[in-house]
């Protein structure tokens, strides 16, 4: 059966991305570095965990050149997160060596971004210490005011960076990333015009003034590695903000840089708030977007430059290279979405890399659970804890029906047939996807996963059966030995009285032809999306919800992304107002501390919210419960949106899980 997939063409060709490299002394593999991403997997001492070992090791292990590692502080008393890393003291440094001796034994390069928090780090919280900056301005994430760093107290920051320097070669790491970007900790603060306001010799009123504090950083490693050992500086291309360093400022800087020390150039861009908006770039944002403030200071300086932002496509990446805008390029998402992105690229298989779809879930996660993961990849933060187990012999094979080809379902039967299961999905529509296909429609970002979904399960073993309603007898027929439920949520529609002449009762992207005024009631993700669909055609939306919020499934970065993209729509949106009945001509609605009024519409779009349906499962459980030889029955679990509400993040997790809890049997499964 055809998934409606293309077969692989020509392998791709990455001549320029699997080209070895040289930064400094530092010979790598190929131009691939992985981007340094808070995960917050540390000890509570800031030390690299076993989770955090595992973690980089793997995409060493995929193929990467280089793997730096995130903010890793110099002053265990200013912290920049719970969680983070630190190499501010000797006692670290086994647990870092540990954690390069891990990397290098799959043939990458590993190097720290060291940092000092500077004005935004929670040692005032955490430690009821003051926290230092160029002057006194709060604190990106917790609005504290730093203190004006004395000349006395910015040499005791040089002797802490020298220190963690020798640390740092020490452990093992064959370089340093020192961290002067986004405006904000210690470094980067003093180059950023907007908070420096100092009038001695680190003035932020001219370009060297702002870069002093920085020299004199690159002069105090040096003393401290010598002239050899790799010096990568992460700097902001351009901080697009009022006030901020323009591209040139950082073209003008460079040569004073390198001629202080500096190996290579990470040209980021954007400055720090309190939801990274311009540090972690949205799709609105554009691909690329760092790429001309790359090259800009490539062409000032005879150093290697490395690009990043929104590099996701390899294609756009190789391109890069190839046109001599950068000489390497940064992943970050990318890697948290396919750690094995450059070994498929290397071995022509660019098609299978599964590309990150800009959910933003792993900024999500670090809010939420104070740790990285990825929607599309349940593994990320999990390679310890969510283990499949080996391939079993074809004797103690399951035969894995799977009820639903939606992501949960899809995902479950890759996975599954990778470990040398039989698998059958059954699917009762005409077209693999899910609620996945509707996603896509409206938020086209997700395209990619869903072409890979479909083309891994194409690539499979799996017999995805379309048309095919799963009735219990007829799973029961199958002879399964475990069914997984990935028949998604049920919507669940407002009973509103009333009635009006167009009425679409759930989501249907392409339904609504002809008509200019659409009021949407319900406030889920995907009625969300589905305004900003039909505003982007010229409608007039409004959307309407009975929640505190908007799209509460998501965290803030991504819900306030959501609502800028409401506003340049002009979608208006009501939150926590009651809509009482429909109306021949619109919707009668109660508006939050309003009074009852009228909202006209040509159409009304009853969104409803998405809840478990463990129906079916219940059925298909009892109806083999009592299967011959199999004491309690044959198991049956629920994953995906039958359980709840739970979005690409919830489809993934839990079909790995199902997967990775297969039972053993203990004999070679009978059926057909």
């Amino acid at each position: 059966m055809s998934l409606g997939v293309a077969h692989d063409g020509p392998p791709d060709r990455f001549p320029h991305l699997l080209a070895p490299g040289r930064i400094g002394s530092m010979a790598l593999r190929n131009r691939i570095v992985m981007s340094p991403m808070e995960t917050m997997y540390g000890t509570p001492e800031g030390h690299p965990s076993e989770r955090t070992v595992a973690h980089f090791a793997a995409r060493a292990a995929g193929g990467v050149g280089l793997v730096t590692v995130g903010a890793t502080g110099i002053d265990p008393l200013h912290p920049e997160t719970p969680g983070g890393l630190q190499i501010g003291a000797d006692e670290a440094v086994p647990a870092h060596r540990r954690l390069v001796e891990a990397v290098h034994a799959h043939g990458a390069r590993i190097q720290p971004q060291i940092v000092h928090a500077g004005p935004d780090g929670l040692g005032p919280e955490l430690h009821g210490v003051t926290s230092l900056g160029p002057s006194v301005i709060g604190s990106y994430l917790t609005g504290r005011p730093s203190a004006e760093a004395t000349k006395e107290q910015i040499s005791g920051v040089l002797d802490q960076f020298r220190a963690a320097a020798a640390r740092v070669r020490e452990a093992g790491y064959d370089g340093i990333e020192l961290h002067a970007a986004h405006g904000y900790m210690f470094l980067g603060s003093f180059l950023a015009p907007q908070r420096n306001r100092r009038g001695d010799r680190y003035r932020g009123t001219s370009a060297e003034g702002r870069a002093r504090v920085v020299l004199e950083a690159l002069a105090a490693i040096r003393s401290e590695v010598g002239a050899d050992f790799p010096v990568t500086l992460r700097i902001t291309g351009y901080e697009r903000v009022a006030g901020g360093r323009p591209i040139h400022d950082t073209a003008t800087i460079a040569p004073l840089l390198v001629e202080a020390g500096v190996d290579a150039f990470h040209v980021s861009g954007g400055v720090i708030d309190r939801l990274v908006t311009g540090m972690v770039n949205a799709a609105d944002d554009g691909d690329g977007l760092n790429v001309g403030a790359a090259a800009a200071v490539r062409e000032a300086v005879d150093v290697p430059v490395i690009a990043v932002g929104r590099l996701h496509d390899p294609h756009l990446a190789e391109r890069v290279l190839a046109d001599g805008r950068a000489d390497f390029v940064a992943l970050g998402r990318p890697l948290l979405a396919d750690a094995e992105l450059p070994a498929k690229l290397a071995a022509g298989e660019g098609a299978r890399v599964r590309r990150c779809i800009s959910c933003e879930n792993c900024i999500d996660t670090l809010e939420e659970k104070l740790a990285t993961e990825c929607a599309v990849n349940p593994f990320t933060g999990h390679d310890l804890d969510l283990v499949l187990p080996s391939t079993p012999a074809a004797s103690r094979a399951l035969h894995v029906v799977v009820v639903g080809a939606g992501p949960a379902g899809l995902e479950a039967a890759r996975l599954a047939d990778g470990l040398g299961h039989r698998v059958t999905v059954l699917e009762r529509s005409d077209r693999p996807g899910g609620a996945l296909v509707d996603a896509v429609a409206v938020h086209p970002e997700n395209g990619p996963y869903l072409s890979w979904l479909l083309a891994e399960v194409a690539r499979s073993g799996a017999v995805v059966r379309l048309s095919t309603t799963a009735t219990p007898d007829l799973v029961a027929g199958l002879s399964p030995d475990v069914v997984l439920l990935a028949t998604g949520g049920r919507v669940a529609l407002p009973a509103l009285p009333g009635d009006h002449p167009r009425v679409l009762r759930g989501l249907a992207p392409h339904a609504l032809e002809g008509v200019r005024r659409v009021v949407v009631i319900g406030g889920r993700l995907a009625a969300v999306e589905y305004a900003e669909t039909l505003a982007a055609t010229g409608r007039l939306v409004a959307l309407l919800t009975t929640g505190a919020e908007i799209a509460p499934e998501f965290g803030l970065k991504r819900r306030t992304e959501h609502m800028d993209r409401l506003d340049r729509l002009g979608v208006t949106v009501h939150a926590g107002c009651t809509v009482e009945a429909l109306t021949p001509t619109g919707v009668r609605w109660v508006p939050a501390h309003g009074t009852a009024r009228e909202l006209p519409a040509d159409a009304v779009v009853l969104a409803g919210e998405v809840v478990a349906d463990p129906a079916l499962a219940d059925a298909i459980a009892e109806r083999l419960a009592g299967v011959p030889g199999r004491p309690g029955g044959v198991p049956v679990r629920v994953i995906g949106d039958a359980g709840g509400l739970g979005l690409i993040r919830g489809a993934t997790a839990d079909a790995a899980r199902a997967v990775a809890d297969l039972p053993v049997p203990d004999r070679r499964p009978a059926g057909p």
